[in-house]
């Protein structure tokens, strides 16, 4: 299989430099293959120049597309897409370094299925500086600034479930740092929204349409990112939500995607109560939930614990199991098929997943659950 990177740039020369740098060291099974392409959004501050005097050892093609009232990155990451050359369009920012398997594991989540929307996470680095000739030559954490933080949408998993399709409101974790559909879908539902201009919602409106179109939304923890920092205004991207808010809902008028007005306690700067981003996500989800009539606090749960002995026809007795019982998986092994295996089941009865989960996790998502029996049926595995 062959996955198109697209990655759009604008005047971040000391970003995107490192993040094509890291892409030299993909580890790919034969005979899948990457390209990369850059769209560059009428840089002035010589992202060109510095790209071509790199030594990358994969094939970029750079669009150089003019500066306009019109553009943003919708419009970029659409050119990148009717560009692109291979079946499975893979989006990456271009203010992210890129782990050595992150097209492998893109790939293997659609090897087999053409229905995926295949999301991955980042990391968040501190601020500091890059070695490129170190990262030129190797992937090694020694070449960038420490991780400082976990991605805010794996805090959410952890609690509730690291079933991606478990949650109602999926389709809001598509963010175009991390992300991958085949071509064909994105040509079908007409790519990303150039109406949208500003900052945020471009991407989480797309993947609403993708939902809306029947596509699974699966989160793959083995394609990772690390987002390099870089400064950015609170205030500014409050009132960019704000506006694109208004759009998206005058747009999809659904109340699953009104419902996210509730996010507005995290993003406004100047507000005395600002809740954290988990604690306003966390309401989203259990509103959407309670429209469904999903609530999950008083149901009763069976605890399936996969480990070496019993992973073969794991997914069998899950999908078995979970037709007919509320179910969580605890799966103890190293298998990476299995995530995403889980993900794709529709039992039609609440499907909780977590991959070797700690003792404080475990905690945290009984109390979310109101399951003690979770706890005591893992307790000696």
């Amino acid at each position: 299989m062959k996955a198109s990177l697209v990655i759009p740039t604008y005047n971040s020369k000391d970003l995107v430099i490192p993040c094509l740098l890291s892409l030299n060291h993909q580890r790919l099974e034969a005979p899948d293959e990457f390209e990369v392409v850059l769209v560059d959004d009428g840089s002035t501050d010589g992202t060109g120049e510095a790209v071509d005097a790199l030594a990358l050892t994969y094939p970029v093609r750079r669009l150089c597309l003019p500066r306009t009232e019109e553009s943003c990155r919708s419009a970029a990451r659409n050119a990148g897409i009717r560009a692109a050359e291979g079946e499975l369009v893979v989006f990456v920012d271009g203010d992210q370094i890129i782990d050595p398997l992150f097209v492998r594991e893109h790939i293997r989540c659609h090897r087999t299925r053409p229905d995926l929307v295949a999301i991955g996470f980042r990391d968040y680095l501190a601020p500091g500086p890059v070695d490129l000739p170190l990262l030129g030559r190797s992937f090694t954490p020694e070449a960038f600034p420490p991780v400082t933080a976990v991605d805010e949408r794996a805090d959410v998993m952890d609690a509730l479930s690291q079933n991606l399709g478990n949650l109602a409101t999926g389709w809001h974790f598509l963010y175009g740092c991390n992300v991958s559909v085949r071509s064909e879908h994105l040509l079908a539902v007409g790519g990303f929204d150039e109406d949208i201009k500003k900052w945020s919602f471009e991407d989480v409106e797309l993947g609403y349409r993708l939902h809306r179109r029947g596509l699974t939304l699966v989160h793959n923890p083995f394609s990772r990112v690390y987002h390099q920092s870089h400064p950015e205004s609170d205030a500014e991207r409050y009132a960019d939500w704000r506006e694109n808010f208004a759009y998206l809902t005058a747009k999809h008028p659904e109340l699953d995607v009104r419902l996210q007005w509730i996010l507005d306690s995290y993003f406004a700067p100047e507000r005395e109560d600002r809740s954290s981003w988990f604690d306003a996500y966390l309401r989203f989800e259990f509103a959407c939930r309670a429209v469904a009539g999903r609530l999950p606090l008083g149901r009763s749960y069976e605890v399936l614990v996969v480990d070496e002995n019993n992973l073969d026809g794991a997914a069998l007795e899950i999908g078995r199991s979970g037709a007919v019982q509320d179910l969580i998986v605890v799966d103890t092994t190293d298998d990476r098929d299995l995530p995403v295996t889980v993900q794709t089941l529709r039992t039609g009865r609440e499907l909780l997943y977590f991959k070797n989960p700690g003792p404080e996790l475990l905690k945290q998502a009984a109390k979310s659950f109101g399951c003690g029996a979770l706890l005591d049926r893992t307790a000696g595995s």
